[in-house]
């Protein structure tokens, strides 16, 4: 059972944005499948890495977008990428040195993260790159 599934309430209307939101709920839907298998551990060094290689591509996507299109709020948005990406390089941090995580903490924790941005703060940005004419 995945912890957040794609719907269409998630989309954003900007095409290569919700492709690469896809992206992200899958690899954290596979994370958390693997608590199932009971490899949750092995599978969490994979994911906070991949999560935090996969923001930093995804949100430069966002970043070029918003600065491309002249975003008023590119600043406040570009805070809370910068924020979520130190947040994932601390996870990584930790589980790379061995110290204790719970793994269904940080996959609900990514899942609910998405989740918040996406309804709240890449709506809006999808809503303003699609009246510039983005799709």
């Amino acid at each position: 059972m995945p912890i957040l599934e794609w719907s269409e309430d998630l989309s954003v209307g900007v095409r290569v944005i919700d492709t690469e939101h896809m992206q992200l709920i899958n690899m954290i839907n596979k994370a958390y499948d693997s608590v199932k298998n009971m490899e949750e551990e092995k599978v969490l060094k994979e994911l906070v890495k991949d999560m935090y290689d996969y923001a930093l591509s995804h949100f430069s996507t966002e970043d070029r977008l918003m600065e491309k299109h002249g975003y008023p709020a590119l600043e406040g948005h570009g805070k809370m990428h910068h924020d979520f990406t130190m947040k994932a390089e601390a996870l990584n941090l930790l589980v790379t040195s061995g110290n204790p995580v719970e793994p269904v903490k940080v996959f609900k924790y990514l899942a609910d993260w998405l989740t918040d941005h996406i309804l709240k703060t890449d709506k809006e940005l999808g809503k303003f790159l699609n009246e510039k004419g983005v799709e």
